[in-house]
């Protein structure tokens, strides 16, 4: 009888650490997919900033060396460390997060989640800027 109560009650304590890990790779998945959410809204900048980029480098290569080409250099290179940053993003981020704590995880995610924000903002601001400048120069 003792042995029948042990093994319930050892099925028991196994059912209920295996519940609490249910929730917390709910968490991990939701902020993860929380990154990946705004990675995606930036990746799909990325079509638009490359276009500026080129057209900004176009112009510095055609204008007259008269310094009238000093914004576009500008403009150009926000683009530049903009794309830089998101490629380094990528190259650090890890996704797999094996061997860490649930606490780790969600650390890290949630730092990760506050890095690629930053380049997202960083790469709006240099494609509103970049399109500003654009858009006076075709209406010279």
């Amino acid at each position: 009888m003792k042995l029948f109560l042990t093994a319930i009650l050892a099925a028991l304590l196994f059912l209920g650490c295996s519940e609490k890990k249910i929730p917390d790779k709910d968490q991990e998945k939701a902020l993860f997919d929380e990154v990946i959410k705004v990675h995606d809204e930036v990746m799909g900048a990325d079509e638009h900033l490359v276009k500026n980029k080129m057209l900004l480098d176009s112009l510095v290569k055609v204008a007259k060396p008269t310094g009238s080409t000093d914004s576009a250099k500008l403009y150009s290179t926000q683009l530049m460390i903009a794309d830089s940053a998101m490629s380094i993003w990528m190259h650090k981020f890890d996704a797999e997060n094996t061997g860490k704590s649930h606490e780790q995880i969600m650390t890290y995610l949630d730092s990760q989640k506050k890095e690629i924000s930053k380049v997202k903002t960083q790469i709006i601001f240099a494609i509103g800027a970049s399109d500003k400048y654009l858009n006076k120069i075709k209406t010279k």
